[in-house]
């Protein structure tokens, strides 16, 4: 019966050991999830900064573009009203490639515009996502502490009075063993006393003289030896 009890508490106890190994592991691991979501925000945010970086740069070239325009204009302009046919021609020219430039500028940063909106709103997602998570591993965290503490508190009763530094029911044994020989040895010692010869007759003499002392001092009367008794005070 002690060997299968013994058996249930150690599976017992194991498995309070794999549920406290488990619980230990929770908070960790939330932890180790909200600090990979950080991570991959950070990398989002490193990207969409770049991101924002070229269209920025995209715009800035396309307003560049148009003042050059702008500017080869104006050249093309003064050149044909002096008469100057290829200056002018030639400012022309490079009012037009500007135009194209700024052209080009302004559709790329027009795809790119849309692409851009989406990464942040995006990473805005990312961002509640974080906060969720923080929130949920600070929830898991906790429930966890409460579990881990609860399995101790369990363990700990469970194990009270398992392995007790006294063994009270050898003790309990011992000291029956001890009032048995006491009792056996009284037992034989009032045997001793009945079959002794040599006693009895010292406790008749014991008492003999004892009442002939009491008898000489005029205390008691006193019957022959052979009843042994003491029969009374004579001033009564």
């Amino acid at each position: 019966m002690f060997g299968l009890l013994k058996k249930i508490w150690i599976q017992l106890t194991g498995a309070l050991h794999d549920v406290v190994d488990n619980n230990s592991d929770v908070g960790r691991m939330a932890r180790q999830g909200v600090r990979e979501l950080e991570q991959q925000i950070g990398k989002a945010e490193d990207s969409i900064a770049a991101v924002d970086a070229e269209l920025r740069l995209m715009r800035k070239d396309h307003q560049t573009a148009l003042k050059d325009a702008n500017k080869w204009d104006e050249v093309a302009r003064t050149a044909a009203n002096d008469g100057r046919r290829e200056e002018a021609l030639g400012a022309i020219n490079n009012q037009v490639l500007a135009e194209e430039r700024a052209q080009a500028y302004e559709k790329n940063a027009n795809d790119l515009a849309p692409s851009l909106t989406v990464l942040n709103q995006q990473l805005a997602e990312l961002r509640m996502q974080k906060q969720q998570r923080d929130t949920a591993a600070t929830l898991l965290e906790a429930r966890s502490k409460v579990a881990k503490a609860k399995t101790n508190a369990a363990r700990t009763i469970g194990n009270v009075g398992q392995n007790p530094g006294v063994d009270f029911e050898a003790l309990d044994r011992k000291v029956d063993r001890q009032e048995a020989t006491a009792a056996a040895l009284s037992d034989m010692a009032s045997a001793r006393a009945a079959v002794n010869p040599e006693r009895h007759l010292a406790d008749i003499r014991r008492r003999d003289s004892v009442a002939a002392k009491a008898a000489k001092l005029g205390l008691l009367t006193i019957e022959p030896a052979s009843s042994g008794q003491i029969v009374g005070d004579k001033h009564e």
